[in-house]
């Protein structure tokens, strides 16, 4: 009778063993931390927990970066880390769970993006028979810029974000500006208008 009981015991506890490993197992892979570029032209990354975690009551979220970790963004589910352009490191993530005693675990090697060139304003105003021009640059400094006032290049301003030349009241004016930047990306732009004695 004994040894039937002992047997019994030994099934049960098996049973429920497999029972509790399989339901470990279930939850073991975290899944990878999902990680973007956070805005056009920066190259910051936003990292995520992954979808899969949403419904499930968690305990504590860690993240680390090659190893190191980040303490100011504990408990935090989305993060924002900042780096330069091409820069390259392992984002790590460990969930730990209230329903499970084994955590979720995952890394994603990250490759930050470069900045492409890109001109996001450029102005030309006339007056006093004079083209005076602005630009405001994006990318990765430094930046090699190229203006041109009716085709002629204008190399006194050559890698300045303005330009100021003489014109001829009455007659129109064509600007072009080109610029490369470190990355090697480029962007060019151009704008127009009729030189004027007064600004107005």
């Amino acid at each position: 009778m004994r040894r039937r009981l002992s047997a019994v015991f030994v099934l049960l506890a098996a049973v429920l063993g497999g029972l509790l490993t399989g339901a470990g197992a279930a939850h073991a892979n975290a899944g990878d931390p999902v990680c973007r570029p956070a805005l056009t032209n920066t190259p910051d990354i936003v990292c995520t927990i992954p979808v899969e975690f949403d419904n499930r009551p968690i305990e504590s979220i860690e993240w680390t970066k090659d190893d190191d970790p980040l303490p100011r963004f504990d408990n935090i589910r989305q993060i924002l880390v900042n780096c330069t352009p091409g820069e390259q490191f392992v984002i790590g993530l460990t969930v730990t769970f209230a329903d499970d005693i084994i955590p979720g675990v995952g890394d994603t090697p990250v490759t930050c993006p470069g900045r492409t060139a890109g001109i996001r304003y450029l102005n030309c105003d006339s007056g006093a028979a004079l083209v005076v021009c602005t630009a405001q640059i994006d990318g990765t400094p430094p930046f090699r810029i190229t203006w041109k006032m009716n085709g002629t290049e204008q190399t006194y301003f050559r890698d300045s974000s303005t330009m100021r030349v003489g014109c001829v009241v009455g007659r129109p004016f064509d600007v072009q500006i080109a610029v490369t930047d470190a990355a090697g990306t480029s962007a060019a732009d151009r704008t127009g208008g009729f030189c004027r004695r007064i600004q107005e």
